[in-house]
């Protein structure tokens, strides 16, 4: 190649970045406004960078999928009609996510890791929304610390890679809190028609998204705005209600099937509420001293403190009487702290700026790196963790191989509980023809999630006809379903057959019952044999 060739790209680069650093004395005004907007465009380029590295960081998984994350796969297969089947029946909450999954796989169809492709743009996205909040109420470096932060959540990575709505739900509410800032500076039409649009955009992705709304009305009442802005704010809230409705009717009437395992709060549930609640509200307590503009104005800590507490507040709260909560449900909570955590570090960082006695500006700068440090040495440990197979309750591909099929004798295979059926919905191939004994219609024909099964008679006939069933199930200890099918699966196990070898894998096991009749000349139920080995 020629040195001119060479030499070209080279000097319209060059010329480039001195055009960028170097004023224009004839326009310093309109050069300073090109150099600000360049300096914000190119840290929203590195928050992208770095939210699509860390969200695309070992996005596979090791290979592996869990449960959830095959039901959004297998489910997202279905056509349009099944999936309109599906959501008449049962969850519902989740159909807009599902339609959109499955527009996602007829692109490109690579398992879930399409899907976790989906999660890790909504990520990426909820973080661009994050850093255009700080952005807006404090500066673009206020702006890039809080995304930094809200990147940094364990729980925002973890559902980062996660084949489920979650991240694509903060994204639309991270970005309906920026329209909801908006509004409050800027009372022009198309700043509340983005808000509403936002709010019903994350109400059909899934209605508890709009505790949001509970949240803006503590900033509004907090901020003294409701008597200026309430009457078009429940204007817009009551439109976003009412196209939302239809949806949360059929969820609620659905919710006590699909939310049966759900119980009250842990102890867990709310020390992970109460900790970063208790930070984000000190630090609102201290940063509000030291916050700019009119007593009235909005603020990132009287934005980001209730965006945090509140929607989850509320949701634990009504779950000591009816439990609805998991924090996976209002992950969007934690955009809240990236905020408050994002001015309070930006703050901190002008404090080293101006502190004119060395020591001290180096004891800080040390301090700072230490608590830096220590961070990292505790979170960097689970950041990988997370990313492994063991991370998820249970991993569907140790599942491949465990059933043993031969041209025309398919093996009995029995679910427990039912729902484990899910184990074999996103890659039947992997297993070969089953006799799934207790099913009687499949989960597509029937626009279910895991299939109907067979009355109890039905499934107690089918089972005696088979000298040998594989049963994959939890592992015990787990709490047993005690629907009368369940009942009668382990009434028929318990009576008619022996457990003779078990095979544990994450997150279930399969275990080979063999008839009482003929286990006396199985050598798998040889009297003294270890079933485990």
């Amino acid at each position: 190649m020629s040195p001119a060739l060479l030499r070209a790209p080279v000097t319209t680069v060059l010329g480039y970045v001195e055009t960028w650093r170097a004023p224009d004395l004839r326009h310093p005004v309109l050069d300073q406004d090109r150099l600000n907007r360049r300096y914000r465009q190119l840290l929203a380029v590195g928050l992208v960078l770095v939210a699509s590295l860390v969200g695309l960081w070992k996005l596979d998984r090791d290979a592996s999928s869990w449960r959830d994350e095959t039901v959004s796969y297998a489910v997202a297969k279905r056509t349009s009609g099944e999936l309109w089947l599906l959501v008449q029946n049962i969850d519902a909450v989740h159909g807009l996510y599902y339609f959109l999954a499955h527009l996602a796989l007829g692109v490109w169809d690579d398992g879930v890791l399409t899907l976790r492709v989906l999660s890790v743009l909504g990520t990426v996205t909820a973080v661009l929304g994050v850093y255009a909040i700080g952005t807006r109420l404090g500066d673009p470096a206020t702006g890039f610390l809080a995304g930094v932060a809200f990147l940094c959540v364990p729980q925002v990575q973890f559902y980062a890679q996660e084949a489920r709505s979650y991240a694509l739900v903060s994204a639309a509410v991270v970005w309906a809190t920026w329209f909801f800032v908006r509004v409050l500076q800027d009372r022009r039409r198309r700043w509340w028609v983005g808000y509403a649009g936002l709010l019903l955009l994350g109400g059909w992705l899934h209605v508890f998204s709009l505790l949001v709304i509970l949240a803006h009305a503590v900033t509004l009442w907090h901020d003294g705005h409701l008597r200026r802005l309430g009457r078009r704010w429940l204007v817009v809230v009551a439109f976003v209600g009412c196209a939302v409705a239809p949806l949360a009717v059929v969820s609620a009437g659905q919710a006590s099937a699909q939310l049966d395992w759900l119980g009250r709060p842990s102890f867990q549930d709310w020390l992970g509420f109460v900790v970063p609640a208790a930070v984000a509200a000190a630090l609102g307590v201290v940063l509000r001293r030291h916050e700019a503009g009119e007593a009235r104005a909005v603020t990132l800590s009287t934005l980001g403190v209730p965006l945090l507490i509140v929607p989850a507040g509320f949701l634990l709260t009504v779950s000591l009487a009816q439990p609805w909560y998991v924090d996976r449900y209002v992950l969007y909570c934690m955009s809240g702290l990236a905020l408050v955590v994002g001015q309070a570090l930006r703050h901190w960082q002008r404090i080293l700026r101006v502190e004119a006695v060395a020591e001290r500006r180096r004891r800080k700068l040390y301090a700072t790196a230490a608590v830096a440090f220590a961070l990292f040495s505790a979170l960097g440990p689970w950041y990988w963790q997370m990313r492994s197979a063991a991370s998820r309750t249970d991993t569907v591909e140790s599942y491949w191989g465990l059933t043993v099929t031969v041209p025309g004798d398919p093996e009995a295979v029995l679910f427990q509980p039912a729902r484990r059926r899910v184990w074999v919905l996103a890659r039947p191939a992997a297993f070969g023809p089953l006799d799934d004994i207790a099913l009687e219609q499949t989960p597509a024909a029937s626009g279910t999630l895991y299939g109907v099964e067979a009355s109890p008679d039905v499934i107690r006939q089918r089972m005696l006809r088979h000298r040998e069933i594989n049963v994959l199930r939890d592992r015990p200890g787990q709490p047993l379903d005690n629907t009368p099918a369940e009942i009668t699966k382990r009434a028929v196990l318990r009576r008619h057959y022996q457990l003779c070898w078990v095979i544990p894998v994450n997150g279930g096991e399969s275990a080979i019952f063999i008839r009482r009749d003929t286990a006396a000349t199985n050598p798998l139920c040889t009297p003294g044999r270890d079933i485990y080995s």
